[in-house]
């Protein structure tokens, strides 16, 4: 009969153990485009902080989502343009609001944009101040500055924001988080330049302001 040396038989005996519950579980050899053990959150976060709002916002342009979109603005939001812009161009409005936002985002999202793909930067730019309400027994709003980095791709045109974006964040009246806290939704977005941060050459770009790339597609 042929000796089974002790080493040997551990060995065995050790391999058997891991490969039965492997079997039905995790495989280490298996294909890297399974579900990963710590996912990284790529969808849409519940609006509990203006963090969460500008993140949202992030990637409501990139997924190009209307509906998600439109979600981070207040009932009442208004968008005022770049001062500059407008005495420019006669024909843009100093400001507009929540139903323009609405044909905006549908333009640029829907079925039948020009658009190919976006891709958005936000970059608080300094601290946050807090902005109190006229009745003290109302909640502050938030204000928030950020550089923007944002290319629209149209077929061989990329349309580039590189300026400013002030926000002013408010509490949803409407809607309460999930948990019972508050929800918070941009009540006020102005274009913006920030001081020290001027125009400058983007490689294969043209340089556009936020106001007059959604003025494209306000109808």
């Amino acid at each position: 009969m042929k000796r089974v040396v002790p080493w040997r038989l551990a060995v065995v005996v050790v391999i058997s153990a891991l490969i039965v519950p492997l079997s039905g579980c995790w495989n280490p050899f298996a294909p890297p485009d399974g579900d990963p053990q710590d996912p990284v959150d790529e969808g849409f976060r519940e609006r509990t902080s203006p963090e969460n709002v500008i993140h949202n916002l992030t990637r409501a342009y990139e997924q190009m989502d209307a509906e998600q979109y439109l979600a981070c603005l207040a009932d009442t939001f208004t968008f005022w343009l770049y001062p500059a812009d407008v005495h420019a161009d006669p024909t843009l409005p100093w400001y507009w609001l929540k139903a323009d936002e609405v044909q905006i985002a549908e333009s640029m999202f829907g079925e039948g944009t020009d658009i190919d793909y976006i891709t958005l930067t936000l970059t608080q730019h300094g601290d946050e101040s807090e902005i109190p309400a006229a009745d003290p027994l109302d909640p502050s709003s938030w204000q928030y500055e950020h550089v923007t980095d944002l290319s629209v791709y149209i077929d061989d045109l990329q349309l580039w924001a590189n300026a400013g974006a002030r926000f002013l964040f408010s509490i949803d009246p409407h809607e309460p988080a999930s948990s019972g806290g508050d929800l918070w939704e941009i009540a006020v977005w102005h274009d913006i330049v920030i001081s020290g941060r001027g125009s400058h050459d983007h490689e294969g770009g043209e340089e556009i302001s936020i106001g007059r790339l959604k003025a494209r597609y306000r109808n």
